[in-house]
């Protein structure tokens, strides 16, 4: 959705990104016993790295400070594969657009009237140290390779990128309510998303075979054992305390409910069998390739349809942000389209690779 585009924006997430993509490096590669240092692998990067109206708005510097320390954390792993040039690009490109996004969003919310809250952001960052302890919070820092005021504009300016955000799609919610028609037609065309499929439950009492291939000896044991319960069972006995007490399957912990299932999630003898028990009632002892279950039917429940009133509202909601987030990213690729800029870095494989 549209909030992922804009936080991902963010100082911290970029790097988080960033990261993510290199741990993504296949690892088929094996690592070369003498790693290129991060200056090394980063050297394609130009010095000015994006332009907007013929100025440098990143630089070299920009990109390197945020990368190099996460690469030369990576390589402390003396078995981290390593990182195809192609992907390091894809990184760096990635993260390159990232960054005059941000900038260009950060212009254009500031010429809408919006002012950075810097008191906010130290506040937010404040209590993040706090919650990580300052030497954890410190190490991240220094990961990201920037100093704790410039930490703090950075976030100030992610906050009201996202206000920004905020505000044009209550915009656009306002000029453009969903129709109520508009969602029962979706309902209607797509009866798959709202159907509950049928249901049965059940409980039951496993006497386990202790062998992968028993013998008919071994067979007639575990089969007397519940032939022994179900005769406590017929003298009043509670069928949750005998699971509890004497069933092999992890269930008996739930008195040996096995809560509500479809059909084809359990072996068919053991769905046969309770399919001819009424709720309530308990099978005689079942075999199956696990070993004799004693089996107390629960409720079935056929399938369904949720009625749309039920749902309406929830989809109505649903439709309407997927809307709005269509048109913020129109919005975005509008911004990005009146300015002139240049990214001096190959543009990545589309194939494999996103925005």
């Amino acid at each position: 959705m549209m909030k992922r585009t804009v936080g991902k924006l963010s100082a911290v997430a970029l790097l988080t990104a960033s990261l993510a993509l290199f741990a993504e490096a296949p690892a088929a590669q094996p690592a070369p016993k003498t790693q290129k240092s991060a200056d090394e692998l980063l050297g394609f990067i130009p010095e000015d790295v994006v332009l907007l109206d013929g100025k440098a708005i990143i630089k070299k510097a920009d990109v390197t400070r945020l990368l190099k320390p996460q690469l030369e954390q990576y390589f402390q792993n003396e078995n981290a594969p390593e990182i195809p040039s192609e992907q390091l690009q894809s990184v760096v490109y990635h993260l390159s657009k990232n960054l005059m996004t941000y900038e260009i969003l950060l212009k254009n919310a500031l010429a809408e009237g919006g002012q950075l809250d810097v008191k906010a952001a130290e506040d937010l960052l404040n209590e993040q140290k706090s919650k990580q302890g300052e030497e954890n919070f410190n190490r991240v820092l220094a990961m990201q390779g920037m100093g704790f005021d410039e930490l703090v504009q950075k976030v100030a300016g992610s906050m009201l990128i996202e206000k920004y955000h905020e505000k044009k799609i209550a915009e656009y919610n306002a000029a453009n309510p969903i129709a109520e028609t508009a969602v029962k037609e979706f309902y209607d065309k797509h009866p798959e998303m709202f159907s509950k499929p049928a249901t049965m439950s059940a409980a039951h009492i496993l006497a386990k075979f202790v062998s992968d291939n028993p013998d008919e000896a071994e067979k007639q044991t575990a089969k007397n054992k519940l032939i022994a319960l179900k005769k406590q069972l017929a003298d009043g006995a509670d069928f949750g305390a005998l699971a509890k007490a004497n069933s092999d399957c992890p269930s008996k912990e739930q008195n040996g409910d096995l809560g509500e299932f479809q059909e084809g999630q359990m072996v068919p003898e053991f769905e046969e069998a309770l399919k001819k028990l009424k709720a309530g009632e308990i099978s005689d002892p079942v075999e199956t390739q696990f070993g004799f279950h004693l089996i107390k039917a629960g409720e079935s429940k056929p399938a369904s349809v949720t009625p749309f009133d039920q749902v309406k509202e929830q989809l109505s909601e649903q439709m309407q942000a997927e809307k709005a987030n269509e048109a913020f990213k129109q919005i975005l690729d509008d911004l990005l389209a009146k300015e002139k800029y240049t990214i001096n870095l190959p543009e990545p494989n589309t194939d494999r690779d996103t925005d």
